[in-house]
Parts: C-alpha cells; structure tokens; sequence
C-alpha cells in the first residue's frame, strides 16, 4: 500500500540542483506520491527504499518499477498493488516534463524511450517530447518499496 514518508523532502534536495538554482522541493502530492524536481539519483532513499522491487504486475505481466504516464491515476490505474498490498509499502515520486517549443525541430531534448513503459492514454508520434504536436507535458516516475 501507498504509505506517506517524510524523508522523501529531505532526501529530494538534490545539492548540484540546489547550486545552480534550479531546486524544487518535494510536493506531497496524495498519500505515498510526491512531485520532485529531479529524476532521482543511486542515493536517493538509500537504505531505506528498495529502488528497483520485484514485479509490482502479476504473476501474467511483469510491471517495472518506472516510466512514464500523463498523471498519478496512469499509475494508480495500470499498477493496482500499489493500493491492494497492505503487506508491502510503497511510494512513487514524479517528475514533470514540460514540452519546450522553442526547441520543436531542433532535434533534442527530452526522449521518449529513455525512461520506461508509456502507460498513458495518449499515442507518442515523435521521438522528442518537444516535437509532439498534441501532447504538452508528461510525468516520469518511480516506484519505492520500503525495505523490512
């Protein structure tokens, strides 16, 4: 089950972000879900969250513990475990990606098949997030399993 965790506002302070300016702090979201401003790191929720739990599908499907989706009930919709198991606890961080269109055409920018299954109700048409004609920001995210 989703469960809240206060170390998540702490462990999101990510300290090279926080040089150059472009810090966000954590946003509590709904309960075990939370906004960060950053797409996470080795350390993060070291020693306290496993980063990469086993299937969080079933038994038919196996279903990683990260991707990509256009909101918090993508998630909640395609990973039911996530509320069902109250013998495991969970949280999911989120980072928003905005499509920049002073970038549309130039070739770069954020990528599609780097970060995970597409689980959103939207279709993708272009490699770069900044080239989608009808699709203005999505969310990467991952999946915490607090460690027993």
């Amino acid at each position: 089950m989703l469960v809240d965790e206060p170390m998540v506002a702490i462990h999101s302070r990510d300290p090279i972000l926080m040089l150059l300016g472009d810090y966000m702090p954590a946003k509590h979201l709904l309960t075990g879900v939370y906004e960060v401003g950053h797409f996470g790191s080795s350390a993060f929720l070291q020693g306290l969250y496993e980063h990469y739990p086993e299937n969080l599908g079933t038994d038919d499907e196996y279903k990683g513990p990260y991707g990509v989706c256009d909101d918090v009930a993508d998630i909640l919709r395609v990973y039911p475990l996530l509320q069902a198991d109250p013998e495991r606890q969970f949280i999911i961080t989120v980072k928003r990606v905005k499509r920049d269109l002073s970038n549309k055409g130039k070739g770069g920018g954020w990528r599609w098949h780097k970060w995970g299954e597409y689980i959103g109700n939207r279709v993708p048409t272009t490699e770069y997030l900044d080239d989608e004609p009808d699709i203005e920001q999505v969310f990467c995210f991952h999946i915490f399993e607090k460690l027993k």
